[in-house]
């Protein structure tokens, strides 16, 4: 029985090598249940020991295999080869990122924009002899936004980014939401503070491309969106009554 082969046009890059980038066709033999990722491995391993990319969990909990497919962002270990067989494949790296090498980007401003949302809990000063309980409704709430895994797809996608590079990015916004809406969190005020401004919450499109495509069904148009609806609410606040606890924020 004939094999059914795969091909696979992998956009390439080797600064040293060539600058301008190439595109390289691959075929690789497709096994049942196969995904992308393991027929890029069976590419490295058995004919270019070069092709570089990023994995590490194989099970869509690190985001590391982040990649461009035939013009859509997805993660490696999610797609199934079967799914491209109809025609060859281009295997591009993630949009707006720098190429260092072949598919790997180079997420320095990512992470950097990530860390300046200090996406940890900041709690509330409570007596270390008492649980700080949480409604189930809330908690629901949060869920959501705890499943993102900085995979960096929503990035490729947001429209936004063409009018301003230095937009915080989906995946900052929803982030700086799970924090606003915790209710053990301190930093209601300095949450909002962050994001009210052009390259925040009202720099987004709410076009919803970073809803459809990610991989653990974040929603973080929906944070912005309720995190607009917060600012405005807080202004109109102030308003009414200054003197009021944030009343200073928009002052």
């Amino acid at each position: 029985m004939k094999p059914n082969l795969l091909t696979l046009r992998i956009q390439r890059f080797n600064k040293e090598k060539d600058p301008s980038g190439w595109i390289e066709p691959f075929e690789v033999e497709v096994r049942k249940g196969m995904n992308l990722l393991e027929a890029l491995l069976r590419i490295q391993d058995e004919q270019d020991r070069g092709l570089a990319f990023r994995y590490s969990c194989r099970g869509a909990v690190c985001g590391s295999c982040a990649m461009r497919v035939n013009g859509k962002d997805v993660l490696a270990c999610r797609t199934h080869v079967e799914d491209l067989l109809e025609k060859p494949a281009l295997i591009e790296p993630l949009p707006l990122f720098p190429v260092t090498r072949d598919l790997i980007v180079d997420m320095s401003a990512f992470f950097d924009r990530y860390r300046k949302m200090e996406p940890y809990l900041q709690a509330k000063p409570i007596s270390p002899q008492v649980e700080y309980p949480m409604e189930e409704e809330k908690r629901k709430e949060i869920d959501p936004y705890i499943n993102c895994i900085l995979c960096g797809i929503c990035f490729g996608t947001c429209p936004a980014f063409e009018k301003d590079s230095e937009f915080l990015g989906p995946a900052m916004l929803a982030k700086a939401y799970r924090f606003l809406v915790d209710p053990r969190d301190r930093r209601n005020e300095e949450i909002l503070r962050a994001v009210n401004h052009q390259q925040g919450v009202w720099g987004c499109k709410t076009v919803f491309n970073c809803v459809k495509v990610c991989p653990k069904q974040v929603p973080p148009t929906y944070a912005i969106v309720k995190m607009r609806n917060r600012v405005l609410w807080y202004r109109i606040r102030h308003l009414i009554s200054p003197s009021q606890p944030f009343g200073r924020f928009f002052s």
